[in-house]
């Protein structure tokens, strides 16, 4: 096996000498003694045992640094190369490990080309004598250059050990291993097809020496496109290979109908479409045509390719590239086709990306999107536009005329802005007329935003809003700040607990809001706490807490629960819990015979009456009768 890294050392030397030999003829001259060359050699750094660069000395494994921060990269590619290989040449396995360590960590700040060059030529070292390692080291970086520094080791490692590369990939997970046949396929271009199509067997897939192949065909400038496109056609036809043959035969279409105009369309079109192994290749054509002509291509489709036309359309991502250059151009295009759902599909593609690239743009122009997309494409506008200027978006909010709309992009607006400068949100809404539906529609989701950049003020701001009290289920009469304490209580459990005090005695609101915090605490371990707050509850509450608590603690800690039911304040507190316990377990299956046992004790005679009169009960799918019952039994 050859040494790679001795081969490149060779053809260094080889240059330095012909430099050197250069630089002599030159220096018989007086007035050429500044020479580049002279200039570049004299420029060679070396590191010495201090780590000080030296122009004219050796490089020598004891005189590299240990620190590649203490490196430093020449500006001109060729003498860039020239000193990384010296570098690197000059380590042993242990020290190229150590430097690859180093490369990754976010405190060497280089440039990306300069790190990426120097990763390779260490990788390429490390490769000829320890694959495996070099693999190893690859494989362990936890970031998304990941799979880019492996790929740089299994294309080396291919070079230089074919066969132990394909072992290696082989013996990796299906779904680890599926990233590199390619790679290796790729890396051995110096063999011919039968050859590549042996390693591509030998990794479980063929294809993938035909996929390249196929690339390497149309990599370069395509003379003869016709010629190149049956080659490609009829291999793939003959080998089953037509469904990776889509991406070639899009460069080949592109460079055909460059050469002969699109009146080979037709040929290309007929050479492929007939047959249905070509489904996934003829959108990959298409695509490729579409790039610079979308709305010739798409009318091609619409008027050539009958029944096939929406499918091509949509698998080719037509309309998603030209919604990206002209989505306006795209819709009024697109709105004289009849109705159907790939119609809608390309209409709501070609908003999303007006509304993105162009917002105030489609903003000026809504009434040229079909109605039904309107309230759509004013949100993505909107967002987009928030994003850099929230108060011209709010503007824009203001002008829009339908209700609905506008409260559905004003909420979306006032919760993004919210997250940027909450107080010009605020500031905004309040400062609507009062008399405005908008302003009183606003304030809840303003809240609901500010709870997190500011939570005590979103929480004094709930306080403030009006209770309904005139509901007819005066269970579900509750105060605004019980929802923003619970969002403050995953977020914030102190604050949540120092807040608590202050929330509306009106209906539900104070049981739920104790209960909200109880279950938190259980959630942290901290049961005995959650069971003394319901003391701080006016005794004809405390009944009606306990039971929600044990609803949530049921749903987190069921085997805490049954534990704690002694420590419950009352025998008829108790009574109800055993109850619900039965109940959900009904539905859940959460406790064995035995612990459901143990808490028959506990039951009144009235509760035991109420647990045969459930026991029957389909809690899942109860009659109108059977619902009264369950709403009687357990109304919170």
């Amino acid at each position: 096996m050859q040494n790679l890294f001795a081969r490149s050392l060779i053809l260094l030397v080889g240059l330095l000498i012909g430099i050197l030999g250069v630089t002599g003829v030159l220096n018989l001259f007086p007035d050429n003694e500044t020479s580049s060359d002279s200039e570049y050699l004299e420029k060679q750094p070396r590191w010495d045992s201090e780590g000080k660069s030296d122009s004219t000395s050796q490089v020598g494994s004891d005189s590299i640094p240990s620190n590649i921060n203490d490196l430093v990269f020449p500006n001109h590619a060729f003498e860039l190369k020239m000193s990384i290989v010296s570098w690197v040449q000059a380590l042993s396995e242990d020290q190229i490990l150590d430097w690859l360590q180093q490369s990754i960590e976010p405190s060497w700040i280089v440039t990306d080309a300069n790190r990426h060059e120097l990763q390779t030529a260490l990788l390429q070292k490390l490769v000829t004598t320890a694959p495996e390692r070099a693999f190893e080291f690859a494989w362990s970086v936890d970031d998304e250059r990941k799979l880019g520094i492996a790929s740089i080791v299994i294309r080396e490692w291919a070079s230089v050990d074919l066969e132990g590369v394909i072992a290696h990939v082989n013996g990796m997970d299906p779904g680890e291993s599926s990233y590199f046949p390619q790679t290796i396929v790729a890396a051995r271009g110096d063999l011919n097809l039968d050859q590549q199509r042996e390693i591509a067997i030998k990794l479980g897939d063929e294809s993938y020496a035909f996929s390249n192949y196929f690339q390497n065909l149309t990599g370069g400038k395509i003379e003869d496109p016709k010629e190149i496109w049956y080659e490609i056609s009829n291999l793939a036809n003959d080998e089953g290979m037509e469904e990776v043959s889509g991406y070639a035969l899009g460069r080949v279409a592109v460079a055909w109908v460059e050469k002969e105009g699109k009146a080979v369309l037709d040929e290309i079109v007929s050479s492929m479409s007939s047959d249905s192994e070509y489904d996934s290749a003829l959108p990959q054509v298409f695509r490729a045509l579409a790039a610079d002509e979308p709305e010739e291509i798409f009318d091609y489709i619409l008027q050539n390719l009958g029944d096939q036309a929406p499918e091509i359309i949509e698998r080719s991502r037509i309309a998603y590239d030209w919604a990206n250059s002209d989505p306006h151009g795209l819709l009024s295009r697109v709105e004289t086709l009849p109705a159907s759902r790939y119609r809608r599909n390309i209409i709501s593609s070609a908003v999303y990306r007006w509304a993105t690239k162009k917002p105030q743009q489609l903003l000026s122009n809504l009434e040229l999107i079909p109605p039904e997309h309107q309230k759509d494409a004013s949100r993505h506008a909107i967002r987009k536009l928030a994003s850099t200027s929230p108060s011209e978006a709010a503007k824009y909010v203001l002008q829009v005329s339908d209700y609905s709309t506008q409260l559905s992009v004003a909420s979306t607006l006032v919760q993004d802005w919210s997250y940027q400068d909450a107080g010009a949100a605020k500031d905004w809404v309040y400062g609507l007329p009062e008399s405005e539906p908008l302003r009183t529609a606003l304030i809840q989701p303003l809240i609901q935003a500010l709870v997190y950049t500011d939570p005590r003020e979103a929480f004094q701001l709930a306080l403030d809003q009006p209770i309904n009290e005139q509901r007819d289920d005066l269970h579900s009469v509750r105060g605004f700040e019980v929802l923003i304490l619970s969002t403050i209580a995953f977020n914030d459990l102190d604050l949540a607990i120092e807040l608590l005090p202050q929330v509306r005695d009106r209906g539900q609101s104070k049981v739920l809001a104790y209960s909200t915090i109880a279950a938190s605490l259980i959630q942290r371990g901290k049961t005995q706490q959650a069971m003394d707050l319901g003391n701080q509850l006016p005794r004809q509450q405390q009944t009606q807490y306990y039971r929600h608590l044990a609803s949530r603690w049921m749903m987190q800690d069921p085997k805490g629960l049954l534990k704690a039911i002694e420590e419950f304040p009352t025998n008829e507190t108790k009574s109800k819990v055993a109850l619900q316990i039965h109940m959900v377990n009904n539905m859940m299956q959460k406790y064995s015979d035995d612990e459901l046992a143990s808490v028959d004790k506990y039951f009144t005679e009235e509760d035991r009456k109420n647990l045969e009169a459930i026991r029957d009960i389909d809690l899942m799918n109860p009659s109108e009768e059977e619902q009264k019952v369950l709403e009687e039994l357990f109304p919170y």
